[in-house]
């Protein structure tokens, strides 16, 4: 399996603490079916871009080091959580926040109430500028509780959806659960992630956590959604 979406890169965000508390969540993905584990830390700070790359990078192959010397052999990935909003206006180059190099890039709104016009015009600036972009859950978002017919507008762009597999399980509540398996079930989103934090309750255990899933997710589903999708995005391939 392949997560595209997690902050097990330390000090660097609200995810691990530090080394140990990475490599410690980096053993448990690799024990329970991930073999490739994107880091994807938050960013938001246009102003130190240059600083975050720089820092983030340091950090993975400090990261990478410390898994070698522990024998895990998980396959490390660069990426960002982008945070969207007016700032990527002023940015003249983000290719240095998509996943693995390639043209995809993981986004992330606001979760609480903004002007939705926003959404589309901050999408179509990225797709203007040759990225493709992949939505973080969005079963989390108010906004489309309150109108899903944005998520139909969104659609109509070449942008992916990616649930959290936390989600799915119920753990964020029934109305983002029941929206998360429409998403899955219509075949509206085509990634799951574990948007891991700590190494107890938003972990990178996914073996584990399959096990809690709903019997409406197939297997089918979790192939899509964990291996195939994952696996064009990391190797930059067509999908839509």
């Amino acid at each position: 399996m392949i997560d595209i979406h997690s902050h097990v890169l330390y000090g660097i965000d609200d995810g691990a603490h530090d080394i140990e508390e990475s490599i410690e969540m980096c053993r448990d993905a690799y024990e329970n079916g991930c073999k490739t584990l994107v880091l994807t830390p938050h960013f938001f700070d246009f102003k130190h871009l240059h600083g975050f790359i720089k820092e983030r990078n340091y950090k993975i192959e400090k990261l990478k080091m410390a898994l070698e010397e522990e024998d895990i052999p998980l396959k490390l990935l660069a990426g960002a959580e982008l945070f969207l909003s007016n700032k990527i206006f002023t940015a003249e180059n983000l290719d240095d926040l998509t996943i693995n190099d390639s043209r995809y890039m993981l986004c992330e709104m606001p979760l609480g109430p903004f002007r939705t016009d926003n959404v589309l015009m901050w999408f179509d600036e990225l797709l203007d500028r040759g990225y493709t972009p992949i939505l973080a859950h969005p079963e989390r978002y108010l906004v489309f509780h309150e109108d899903f017919s944005l998520i139909d507008e969104i659609l109509e762009r070449p942008i992916l959806l990616q649930v959290n597999i936390d989600s799915l399980r119920g753990k964020n509540g029934r109305a983002p659960q029941e929206m998360a398996l429409d998403m899955i079930n219509r075949k509206f989103a085509t990634l799951i992630a574990s948007d891991a934090h700590e190494p107890v309750f938003r972990h990178t255990r996914l073996n584990e956590k399959l096990e809690d899933l709903p019997e409406e997710v197939t297997a089918d589903d979790i192939h899509l959604c964990l291996e195939k999708t994952p696996l064009k995005v990391i190797n930059n391939q067509d999908i839509l």
